[in-house]
């Protein structure tokens, strides 16, 4: 097996972070259709996802994500709140982070960009729709071909 090839077949870890766990469960499975190598670890709300990232506690051995699917509307820490936290991280900002919200909302995408997301995701309300949205999202940022970052390389690098 190639180097290339055994690069390419390494588990890539998504952080997904969403109060709803049907849509978490909804996110999984298609995540993990679209890239069979994706591993996703999910996080119910902002504070539980910070923790995750800055491995506090029962989380002291997670992998770093490779990207993040944020919900915007969460009680307690929102999507805006957590992404802020993340940017500001050193350690933490360079990981690409995509918005998902049940709203369309010109304001809050271009918070959400402005922010430092790479990405906004309105889940619409057609099932079909947002299998595709999300689908296409996970082949941009974590399976695209013949670009696959080596061990320690950022994904825009």
């Amino acid at each position: 097996m190639s180097t290339a090839t055994k690069r390419n077949s390494r588990p890539i870890t998504i952080l997904l972070v969403d109060d709803d766990p049907d849509c978490r469960l909804l996110i999984r499975d298609i995540v993990e259709a679209a890239a069979a190598r994706a591993r996703v670890r999910e996080a119910a709300d902002g504070q539980e996802a910070l923790d995750y990232l800055r491995r506090v506690g029962r989380f002291a051995a997670a992998p770093r994500p490779a990207l993040i699917y944020l919900d915007v509307e969460m009680p307690g820490r929102g999507g805006l709140e957590v992404l802020a936290a993340i940017k500001a991280d050193p350690q933490l900002r360079d990981i690409p982070v995509v918005m998902l919200t049940g709203v369309a909302d010109r304001h809050l995408r271009r918070r959400a960009i402005e922010g430092g997301a790479e990405g906004f995701v309105v889940k619409p309300a057609d099932p079909r729709r947002f299998l595709h949205t999300v689908d296409q999202s996970v082949r941009h940022w974590v399976a695209p071909p013949n670009s696959a970052p080596q061990e320690g390389q950022k994904a825009d690098d």
